[in-house]
């Protein structure tokens, strides 16, 4: 390699004595000629131009073959990107830029890419590389034997090995990954944070276990909106299942889902999931629907008759202010088999509540309810009871009395049925508790306690219990 001649050395060394930047048409030496031969030609016309900060230890330059070679602790920085490697090869001729030794590409994401050999544009948008690392932002990785940037950004790699888990302990020391996922190709999407992976098969602690086609990963670890895995089971009640979700991300705090289960024994079957996150709380609330024969009670035959069959279920947690809060849950299904009959739940009581609560430092109220629907085969819905409301008042007075605490109580709950006993229960209570401590380390504890409670009973004759 030749040297530059020595009158645009001498302006090299003044700018090696700081980080210099360089067009990425002219990387070093349109920056750093001396400005007299710049006088003896035409200014060119005033273009905007993408610059490339850069520094290294050493610079060397062609002047035959017009190519540029910076070594030692080589950086480059080009519109968020940085690029760091042992030796640097520029060709002004073809534009192409060559990367050797520990060479580490970073993103303005954070995702790093670690290879042996690189081949780039003057860009820094598309090339090749080989025995390559990603480091994604969110902690995933992806090894390849080989690689390549391509023009619109994407990394295409080939032998790719991809995994979510950590590769390093608490101690820094490498080690295998639980879980890994094996592809003849992977196509990462950095502006969509999307890996997709063609001939994948997923591989837990060293062997190989199922393909998954058309498997695609994001890569940012949030969730998007697609068709999930298929899964297949089988069960004694529906025979062979197949089932088939479509999640769909309506926005950061929402998502849906949509599942279809066809079964071999009995009618297919819809499944819907819609949660959200609020700025007071969160909630959820899922749904079951089929149009199937109901199951007679007691006894094992179908009714000829198809009818819609389903089963909702919701719940929910409010926090008003920081005092107030709201908890809810509710749980109904069509009919006391449906449940049993598609292996759904095996509950025989489905119970809804709602719970509103104030605390603050002295005080606790509840206002509270529930209602249960059976699912028993020998029980009445009219004999179930429903509690409500259910209330619960509790105050410690701050100032002592005779040098104890005070704490005062009310509750009360009234029980109904559409077809049988009503009972209605109060009780307020006043209790007073003086604590003290001996002098060899005894707590000795004395407790007064005032209560006073009141209960009626209606239709009496309609419950045996």
């Amino acid at each position: 390699m030749l040297p530059v001649p020595l009158h645009p050395l001498q302006a090299i060394r003044s700018c090696l004595l700081r980080p210099f930047a360089a067009s990425a048409t002219g990387l070093l030496m349109a920056l750093c000629v001396p400005s007299s031969l710049h006088a003896q030609e035409t200014p060119p016309p005033e273009v905007e131009r993408k610059l490339i900060a850069f520094e290294a230890d050493a610079v060397d330059y062609d002047s035959e073959g017009d190519v540029l070679t910076a070594s030692g602790n080589v950086v480059l920085h080009h519109q968020g990107q940085t690029l760091q490697a042992d030796t640097v090869r520029w060709n002004r001729t073809t534009g192409q830029i060559t990367a050797d030794g520990h060479i580490r590409l970073t993103d303005a994401d954070g995702t790093q890419l670690f290879t042996d050999t690189l081949e780039l544009t003057d860009e820094l948008k598309a090339g090749a590389m080989t025995n390559m690392l990603l480091v994604l932002t969110e902690g995933g990785r992806m090894a390849a034997r080989s690689g390549e940037l391509r023009e619109d950004g994407k990394v295409e790699l080939r032998d790719a090995v991809y995994s979510g888990c950590a590769v390093v302990d608490r101690d820094g020391c490498e080690r295998k990954p639980s879980w890994r996922i094996i592809a003849n190709r992977v196509t990462y999407d950095q502006d969509n944070d999307r890996a997709v992976f063609h001939g994948a098969r997923l591989e837990v602690f060293g062997v190989p276990l199922v393909p998954l086609p058309g498997l695609t990963v994001n890569t940012d670890g949030q969730p998007r909106s697609g068709l999930l895995i298929p899964d297949i089971t089988y069960s004694r009640n529906n025979g062979l299942e197949l089932s088939s979700t479509y999640y769909a991300r309506l926005s950061r705090n929402r998502e849906l889902e949509l599942t279809g289960y066809a079964f071999s024994e009995v009618p297919p079957m819809l499944r819907s999931r819609y949660s959200a996150l609020t700025r007071d709380g969160a909630y959820q609330i899922t749904g079951y629907l089929t149009h199937s024969r109901r199951l007679t009670i007691g006894g094992d035959t179908e009714d000829r008759r198809k009818d819609w069959r389903g089963y909702l279920s919701a719940n929910g947690r409010f926090q008003i202010d920081p005092n107030w809060s709201v908890t809810a849950s509710g749980r109904l299904a069509s009919d006391r088999t449906f449940l049993r009959r598609y292996d759904i739940s095996r509950d025989d009581r489905l119970r809804s509540m709602i719970d509103v609560e104030r605390i603050d430092d002295t005080s606790y109220l509840s206002i509270s309810g529930w209602a249960t629907q059976t699912l028993r085969v020998d029980d009445s819905q009219g004999q179930v009871p429903i509690a409500l409301p259910i209330i619960d008042y509790r105050r410690r007075l701050a100032s002592p009395v005779l040098g104890g605490r005070v704490e005062l109580q009310g509750n009360s709950m009234a029980i109904s049925r559409t077809s049988g006993q009503e009972t209605q229960r109060a009780f307020a209570s006043a209790r007073w508790d003086l604590r003290r401590l001996t002098g060899m380390g005894q707590e000795v504890t004395l407790t007064a306690l005032l209560r006073g409670d009141v209960y009626h009973s209606d239709q009496n004759e309609l419950t045996q219990t």
